[in-house]
């Protein structure tokens, strides 16, 4: 007779299977939260690195955090005061002549409320959330939540930030003494590369954003300025996010003239070209590893679960999830080379 294999599973293993499925649960359920949590860790830890200098020269931490944090919401207000009534104007102008470009060549466009309520009119934002079926108070109740996911971050970000090595005294406190060394090994790499990540990241996009705009205003393109914005936006999608962006702009330059749009072609394979073979290199350098493809689908998946905080998430994920992969593979070869 042939042995027949049997698979026996006691109460333990069912309670696991039990305890883990619940923990996927409420994870999911707190995602939010988890989120604000991680969005604090990722923000202080890029933060981190100006703290620490201003405390070298000799100013307190506390009030090295509070210059730092000054400092960010001044460059933001600037940006909100002079750059976004541009920019709603410009988009505003931007969509509507994409709009009847699609529409005219290939019978597509946007619904034309959402073209007009980009004014930013109230009345138009009411007429707007009457359409698509969001009632006021829904709509209000959605604002003070994100607004109050917003104060709490950077209220969390404060705090990590004023404690020297913050983060890691969090999971210290957190943690099991079991899993406290791997996990601490597996964040210290997360924070090398995440830091050097962000400064690199900021200022390729900012660099791409000025390129992009300046060049496509000399060379006449309209919404020159709308343009540069969504280039440094998605110069953090790595191969799809110029792509599009030069297909924007050559939708726009063309709906003027035929020549113009090929000139705008040109201008952004030279783009790509320079970005490629010179910025890249300089500014990047090792400093990010992760594979497009990694990066794309985190950012799908990213918008899909957790919305616009999903998005700006999606690439640290990614790296602490490349992380802990890294250091799973290493730990699984230094035990095949002792066996």
């Amino acid at each position: 007779m042939k042995d027949i294999l049997h698979l026996e599973i006691g109460w333990h293993t069912l309670w696991k299977v039990l305890i883990f499925c619940v923990m996927v649960w409420v994870i999911f359920l707190a995602r939010e939260v988890l989120g604000v949590l991680f969005a604090s860790i990722v923000i202080s830890l890029g933060l981190d690195p100006a703290v620490s200098h201003l405390e070298k020269k000799g100013i307190n931490r506390i009030l090295g955090t509070l210059i730092m944090f000054i400092g960010v919401f001044a460059i933001f207000g600037i940006a909100a005061y002079f750059i976004i009534p541009i920019f709603t104007v410009e988009a505003s102008s931007f969509l509507k002549q994409f709009h009847d470009f699609s529409s005219a060549i290939f019978g597509i466009g946007f619904p034309d409320n959402l073209v007009d309520v980009f004014t930013f009119s109230r009345e138009k934002l009411f007429d707007y959330l009457s359409t698509v079926d969001v009632s006021v108070a829904e709509a209000l109740t959605r604002f003070l939540t994100s607004a109050m996911l917003v104060v709490v971050t950077v209220l969390t970000t404060f705090y990590l930030s004023v404690e020297k090595n913050g983060t890691e005294r969090l999971l210290r406190v957190l943690l099991p003494d079991r899993y406290e060394g791997p996990v601490l090994k597996v964040f210290e790499r997360f924070k090398m590369k995440i830091r050097r990540w962000m400064a690199a990241q900021l200022s390729l996009s900012i660099l791409i954003g000025i390129i992009v705009g300046v060049g496509l205003w000399l060379l006449g393109v309209r919404h020159s300025f709308v343009l540069g914005v969504i280039a440094a936006m998605f110069e953090v999608v790595p191969i799809i996010g110029p792509i599009i962006v030069g297909i924007l702009a050559f939708f726009m330059a063309i709906s003027d003239s035929f020549l113009l749009g090929v000139y705008a072609i040109v201008f952004f394979f030279l783009v790509q070209q320079i970005e490629n073979h010179l910025l890249l290199p300089i500014i990047m350098g090792k400093s990010m590893k992760v594979h497009p493809v990694v990066v794309i689908m985190s950012l799908l998946a990213g918008g899909k679960i957790a919305g616009l905080l999903g998005i700006i998430l999606a690439v640290p994920i990614a790296v602490i999830v490349q992380e802990i992969f890294d250091y799973l593979a290493e730990k699984k070869d230094q035990r095949t080379y002792l066996v």
